[in-house]
């Protein structure tokens, strides 16, 4: 084998390994429209369209939600609440910075079934517009979110998680992993979970 041969040799080899590699980093970081429009920027929270946009900080209650209640089982995280994300904004779950408790937001869960008190773990995430993909961004223990509607200091905080931007379409959701089989009652619970929105208008 000649020299201009090998090294032409060692060249392609090496840029099959390059090749290869970014095809393998592209999958893992799952480019592509994945939390709604926009692509891998969304998946790590550097989102585009809501960099360097006005961003509200909201405490989302039952009502906020497009549907909050149902069945929940034992032993298996069931859906009680979604939330479309509409045109021209984001979402991102809680609000503020850790570095600043005056400025961040706090969780106030009580689920009701009609009689009892619901208890088990909940969880907060985005999903994709079809469903196909999704995050898990955080999970309480019910229990330790009722204490309070306003004292802080029995709370529990939720800042803004920047890891993932919910874009239009997308969905914040919630999902409940009961002590029981019961059933989530929207007319008794209630619920306080914070959010940031980003107006793109």
């Amino acid at each position: 084998m000649s020299v201009r041969t090998f090294i032409k040799g060692v060249g392609a080899s090496l840029a099959d390994s390059a090749r290869a590699f970014h095809e393998a980093e592209r999958a893992q970081m799952g480019l592509g429209n994945i939390f709604g429009g926009g692509g891998v920027d969304q998946v790590l929270g550097q989102s585009s369209e809501s960099a360097g946009r006005k961003s509200f900080s909201r405490d989302f209650n039952i009502d906020n939600f497009d549907s909050f209640g149902g069945s929940v089982t034992s032993g298996k995280y069931v859906e009680i609440a979604r939330f479309r994300v509409p045109a021209d904004t984001e979402y991102r779950w809680g609000y503020g910075a850790a570095a600043n408790p005056t400025n961040q937001g706090y969780i106030y869960v009580d689920l009701q079934d009609g009689t009892d008190q619901v208890d088990g773990t909940i969880r907060f995430k985005i999903e994709s517009a079809t469903g196909r993909q999704s995050e898990v961004i955080a999970d309480k223990d019910t229990q330790k979110l009722d204490a309070s509607k306003t004292d802080r200091d029995q709370q529990i905080p939720l800042p803004e998680q920047s890891g993932v931007t919910a874009t239009q379409d997308a969905f914040l959701v919630v999902e409940v992993n009961a002590n029981s089989d019961t059933n989530v009652q929207s007319g008794s619970s209630e619920v306080i979970l914070p959010v940031t929105e980003f107006d793109l208008s």
